[in-house]
């Protein structure tokens, strides 16, 4: 389907076509249409696909001009999101003036007598905005990365925000990439009467990502890798995750000290500073972003084509959410992982969910060439029967007792039974293995005989 195909006004297709926005994507033909009609939606589609535009266009579609109300709030997880849409907002403000937006991310005065008509801010900004305004008759509420909105613990402000709106007129909209049992029963708290739409295609699948596992002849030389790794790939531009802030900052020293073209994002970093790193990336002035997870959720950062995970997320859903970052609207895109083998469990999950992995040796010619890498399988001790009842009858004579600790006293008894049976597994694990071996010696004495 078309844009010029939907009832939008004039200014909105002009803006489109420059931006060069023609078709609809497959979520955006299945949510614009109801949310037009004001219908409440929660919303669930894989990173790239647009999202954004699911909830912002039918809103500037029916702004009023000649009203100085607030007439939608935009609640977002993070600073750089909130920074995010607004300029998306901007894009289009520059083909109608008349638009009234606000990020309140920025320190900027709010006239109680002409209020922005749209306004973004992270949850707490939100909770203030709404305080201090009392906002009546809101027309959009949209809460957009909701799955991270919960994730990151703002359940008690989204809570308050709620019961802060006054309004009769309400359409709420929720946003999120990942839509799980408990994400949509906290949903439907807020968002009661609301049609779930899904889009069909899992969202461990993109077939314009290629998933890479890159290892060297030393396993365990994980920086050396991504260094050879950087010096054979190409991209136009990547964004290489890490877990934590120190590790961004190692490894942004390091990287720094080979002369390549990069920048470091983390939560540290000021307002100011965020602001201009996104706007040199624009400008072409890096080839590599090295961010935490703080940039893996949400961000369009334009021309990124590469995805390098020098240290996988603690969750599988966020190692989705990094490889969003490339392949968006359409384009092709890789994720490269630097092999650790503690995350052998990990990529066989990930495999279970249908990612497709290509293993990849860096050669002592730094070439990367195809050769699969054996994963080791962490396989889970199960315990027999007497072992099970032996920590069900702690759990039952432990359980009636309210002394303080008692909790941690049964763990630890229960910890201690597991410990002893693990010892007694691997114990005989050894000793099969030296008969395995006496017996292959014997048979090869005999046969030398």
């Amino acid at each position: 389907m078309y844009f010029s195909e939907l009832n939008f006004k004039k200014w909105i297709i002009d803006k489109l076509n420059e931006l060069k926005i023609i078709r609809l994507t497959e979520i955006q033909e299945k949510t614009i249409p109801l949310v037009l009609k004001n219908n409440s939606l929660i919303i669930s589609s894989q990173t790239g696909s647009g999202k954004t535009y699911c909830y912002l266009l039918p809103i500037l579609n029916k702004l009023d001009f000649s009203s100085n109300k607030t007439q939608a709030l935009i609640v977002l997880p993070t600073k750089e999101l909130v920074r995010q849409v607004n300029s998306k907002i901007n894009d289009f403000k520059k083909n109608n003036n008349q638009i009234k937006n606000i990020s309140l991310i920025e320190d900027k005065q709010i006239n109680i007598n002409n209020l922005p008509h749209i306004v973004i801010g992270t949850p707490l900004k939100a909770k203030e905005f709404l305080d201090k305004y009392k906002i009546k008759d809101l027309r959009y509420f949209v809460l957009d990365e909701a799955d991270m909105l919960f994730d990151l613990g703002f359940t008690n402000i989204i809570d308050e925000i709620f019961k802060k709106i006054d309004s009769q007129i309400l359409i709420k909209i929720a946003c999120s990439a990942t839509l799980h049992e408990s994400l949509s029963n906290k949903l439907r708290k807020y968002l009661k009467n609301t049609k779930i739409i899904l889009n069909s295609k899992s969202i461990w699948v993109n077939p314009n990502i290629t998933h890479n596992i890159i290892y060297s002849t030393n396993l365990d030389d994980h920086q050396g890798t991504l260094l050879k790794l950087i010096n054979i790939i190409n991209p136009f531009f990547g964004i290489i995750f890490c877990n934590t802030k120190n590790e961004v900052d190692e490894l942004y020293k390091i990287l720094k000290t080979q002369n390549t073209d990069i920048v470091k994002l983390h939560k540290d970093l000021s307002i100011n500073e965020r602001k201009k790193i996104f706007k040199d990336i624009s400008n072409l002035k890096y080839k590599y972003l090295i961010a935490t997870d703080l940039a893996s959720r949400g961000l369009d950062i334009k021309g990124a084509d590469v995805v390098i995970s020098y240290s996988m997320p603690a969750d599988d859903t966020w190692y989705i959410h990094r490889t969003g970052r490339a392949g968006r609207n359409g384009t092709i895109g890789a994720s490269y992982v630097i092999y650790n083998q503690k995350n052998d469990n990990q990529i066989n999950r990930l495999t279970k969910k249908s990612i497709k992995w290509n293993f990849l040796l860096i050669d002592k010619q730094n070439r990367l060439i195809n050769k699969n890498l054996k994963l080791r399988v962490k396989t889970k001790l199960k315990f027999d029967s007497a072992t099970n009842a032996e920590i069900k009858k702690i759990i039952r004579l432990n359980s009636k007792k309210v002394k303080p600790g008692y909790k941690k006293k049964i763990k630890q008894q229960i910890n201690k039974i597991k410990q002893k049976k693990k010892h007694e597994y691997i114990e005989r694990q050894v000793k099969q293995r030296l008969l395995n071996n006496n017996i292959r010696k014997t048979k090869h004495n005999k046969i030398r005989k």
